[in-house]
């Protein structure tokens, strides 16, 4: 008889399920919604000192690849709002109408130590300004959407 109840206890064991433990295993993968809200918040304030005020973003394209990372970004008021260029650095360029694409926004950046940090950027270009930062950076080129040759 305890032989039976031996064998139930080991059936009983090894149908449950098993507990969680408390060893750490391999961090899960960030979702792309968490890993789009880091990218953002190491621009953010890169972006709003460098335009003079405080922004918000409407993200167009978000690519990353290991510890490297692409942005293309709106930038608005932080209300959503249209930025007054005029009040800003590229106010001459807005007049001019060379701000390209209402300040559509470019950057580059990297992982390092567990942390995005903004290698480069740049505000509305009227060209590919940012051709030559993968052989600059050591950026993977079709990161950027640019040719490996």
């Amino acid at each position: 008889m305890k032989i039976k109840a031996l064998f139930a206890a080991f059936a009983l064991v090894a149908c449950s399920p098993q507990a969680p433990t408390d060893q750490a295993g391999p961090p899960a993968p960030a979702a792309p919604e968490a890993a789009s809200q880091e990218l953002i918040d190491a621009l953010t304030p890169v972006l709003s000192t460098d335009i003079g005020q405080h922004v918000s973003f409407t993200i167009e394209t978000v690519s990353v690849d290991n510890d490297w990372a692409w942005l293309v970004v709106q930038p608005h008021t932080t209300d959503g709002g249209d930025i007054d260029w005029s009040q800003t650095k590229y106010g001459v360029q807005a007049a001019e109408g060379v701000l390209d694409g209402g300040g559509r926004t470019y950057a580059l950046l990297k992982r390092e130590n567990g942390a995005w940090g903004v290698l480069d950027f740049v505000v509305g270009p009227s060209d590919v300004a940012y051709g030559d930062w993968p052989t600059r950076y050591g950026a993977p080129p079709e990161l950027m959407g640019l040719s490996g040759e």
